[in-house]
């Protein structure tokens, strides 16, 4: 799954410059599963979408920021179960993670619309899943690896998103109808 480039200095997106010479030089190492955790909100006036808040996390709770001088690019995601898809449609408040988004010191977080794909109801709230982000992490120097990921966090939360399934009465409706309309020739004649 290719993840789009954009760019942005406010939100951690970056396109790497062809005319910068240091670019080729610096390692840059596939990471199948980056250090990240959070959870999910409902998108408010979008049923069936949460909002998926995703924090970096290195090396532990403790400190929780990127290095100096090193930077993940988001390259690709996994749900597990494959419940939910990202929301094209929608927007959450933060930077996307699936813009080419770029985890450095001064932007560790991000997020992403995800869609359900199953009907949830209030019997069966369907399943929750979790969400995984892989990436590409560049270093100023050799060794370029990332520390206690396989200790840590690599995922996060996707809650069901909750549906109104509240059953309307039909005749009710009617009923409210037939109230007005009496009311209505009440007050003309």
């Amino acid at each position: 799954m290719d993840v789009a480039d954009a760019s942005s200095t406010t939100t951690g997106n970056v396109d790497p410059d062809p005319d910068d010479p240091t670019d080729p030089d610096e390692p840059v190492v596939s990471v199948p599963t980056l250090p990240i955790g959070g959870g999910s909100y409902p998108l408010d006036g979008t049923p069936g979408v949460v909002c998926a808040d995703v924090s970096w996390l290195w090396p532990d709770g403790n400190n929780p920021s990127v290095p100096e001088g090193i930077s993940v690019r988001v390259t690709d995601y996994v749900v597990e179960p494959e419940v939910f898809e990202p929301a094209t449609a929608a927007a959450c408040d933060g930077a996307s993670c699936l813009d080419g988004f770029v985890f450095t010191s001064g932007s560790t977080g991000c997020q992403i619309p995800m869609r359900s794909l199953v009907p949830w109801t209030d019997e069966q709230q369907g399943e929750d899943a979790v969400l995984r982000l892989g990436g590409e992490m560049t270093c100023p120097a050799e060794p370029c690896e990332l520390e206690n990921v396989e200790d840590g966090d690599i995922e996060v939360d996707l809650e069901a998103p909750e549906v109104d399934t509240e059953p309307t009465d039909p005749t009710e409706s009617e009923e409210s109808t037939e109230t007005t309309d009496s009311t209505d020739s009440t007050e003309s004649g």
